[in-house]
């Protein structure tokens, strides 16, 4: 029997070297551990944060005693989820409730959450670690009060960069909702519309985060 080939749509950055990555955080180092040439097959050590590229926040990032990676319901980072996209050029603003309501933009309880900001055109710039528009805590309230099982988003981090005290990451953290950043090519996903989305970490026991690769089925509503 054919097996039918659903659409994906691949929303993970590439692990490299030279990679941009959060202000005063180290990048991931490759090194190989074999090579076909000399022991007859390649093997690459890896060394890097947990928080590289496209990555999940469990509670425990902030949180103290909370849930660690290892430890959150997949149903967190596999499942329907809607976008929602702000057109507004990224200029270090902050996306508030009524910008999302008066985008028409309804979402149902206990389904993910995706925040396009758009600063995805300055990837491997010094601007999109400067520019990206943030959520206001009224949004993220609202958020949390539709119990999303997960908040999903393009820019680097929630919270501005550097910021005192990491209020946005402790309100949803704080909630139990993991948080994933930076995806890419949302715009190739439809707005206001339900899909499928799978993120899905490491099983890294007791650790705050992990690496994920990210992928969406547009063209799938519901499992």
């Amino acid at each position: 029997m054919e097996m039918k080939e659903y659409k994906i749509i691949d929303l993970s950055y590439p692990i490299k070297s030279d990679m941009l990555v959060y202000p005063g955080t180290e990048r991931p180092v490759f090194k190989w551990a074999g090579r076909v040439n000399s022991e007859g097959f390649n093997l690459t050590k890896m060394w890097m944060l947990t928080h590289t590229g496209t990555h999940v926040d469990a509670p425990n990032h902030f949180i103290e005693n909370a849930k660690g990676i290892d430890e959150l319901s997949l149903h967190c980072f596999f499942g329907r989820a809607k976008l929602f996209r702000y057109n507004q050029k990224p200029k270090s603003q902050t996306i508030s409730l009524d910008d999302m309501i008066s985008s028409e933009y309804r979402l149902e309880p206990e389904t993910i959450f995706i925040l396009e900001t758009g600063i995805e055109r300055y990837s491997e710039k010094k601007e999109y670690n400067e520019l990206f528009p943030v959520p206001s805590q009224d949004l993220l309230e609202s958020l949390i009060e539709y119990k999303i099982r997960a908040y999903m988003t393009d820019a680097t981090t929630v919270d501005r960069v550097n910021s005192n005290g990491s209020p946005n990451h402790h309100l949803l953290l704080g909630a139990g909702v993991p948080i994933v950043e930076n995806l890419c090519n949302l715009s190739k996903l439809p707005a206001n519309k339900f899909f499928i989305i799978i993120a899905l970490p490491l099983k890294l026991e007791g650790r705050e985060g992990s690496p994920c690769r990210a992928v969406a089925l547009p063209d799938i509503e519901r499992i």
